[in-house]
């Protein structure tokens, strides 16, 4: 490890008030649909990971072709078997809040406690692989639930049906496009309340979290900036 700091990248809009440049200061572990910018942005993160099925099945092609292609990314993980690459580590959740259990050491990614959302299992995820701090960017909990452009498949699973050209959920507009099926954000049940109880847990447990996520309606952590954050570095 660089240090003892992971930052951890949500997709939300502040995301994009940050260069990204500052982050290879740290290990980075981005998310979801984020590989889609990789390329983009010529910036690649430490790790990359998606916690949710619905995503997985949907992503399935590109979450494979990152693990097999040349990059520098070090290593990935997913929910479904995608790969016999050492890289390559699959997550076996247990279901939302079915056990307390807390995940600390490398070998423990079976029965994997389940956060509720992305961001929470990479944290965790991270804590299996020895950081003590985990610094938020992106992690803004400030969800538009259904964006024009997006249909309901069935409950909560929506699909893109036409070009969203402004996207007010994620930090680049390419982010979601025609034909990604995903769950709506179901901001309270599944961001909100679960990072409030994961920030106790995390407090108990003696790991440092710090909100670089500019105008974040998550108030549960300390809030810093990663220029801030940088100058602690040095």
């Amino acid at each position: 490890m660089k240090n003892d700091a992971l930052v951890v990248m949500g997709n939300g809009p502040s995301l994009a008030k940050i260069d990204l440049k500052l982050l290879n200061n740290f290990d980075t572990f981005a998310l979801n649909v984020s590989y889609r910018a990789f390329e983009k942005f010529d910036w690649w993160p430490t790790y990359h990971g998606c916690f949710d099925y619905v995503m997985n099945d949907s992503h399935r092609e590109s979450f494979t072709s990152l693990i097999e292609s040349d990059n520098p990314i070090r290593r990935f993980f997913y929910l479904r078997d995608f790969s016999d690459s050492p890289r390559f580590q699959k997550i076996e959740l247990l279901p939302f809040r079915s056990s307390n259990k807390w995940n600390t050491s490398e070998e423990d990614f079976s029965s994997f406690n389940d956060g509720g959302n992305s961001g929470i299992n990479a944290c965790q995820v991270g804590i299996c692989l020895g950081y003590k701090k985990i610094i938020l960017v992106g992690v803004d909990c400030n969800y538009v639930e259904h964006v024009e452009g997006t249909s309901v498949l069935s409950g909560a699973k929506l699909k893109v049906t036409s070009q969203i050209k402004n996207n007010p959920n994620y930090w680049f507009d390419e982010y979601q496009q025609v034909g990604d099926v995903f769950n709506a954000p179901q901001e309270k049940q599944f961001h909100f309340i679960p990072w409030n109880e994961f920030a106790a847990k995390a407090h108990k447990n003696n790991i440092q979290i710090i909100n670089c996520s500019e105008g974040s309606k998550l108030k549960c952590f300390k809030m810093s900036t990663i220029q801030e954050e940088i100058e602690k570095l040095s």
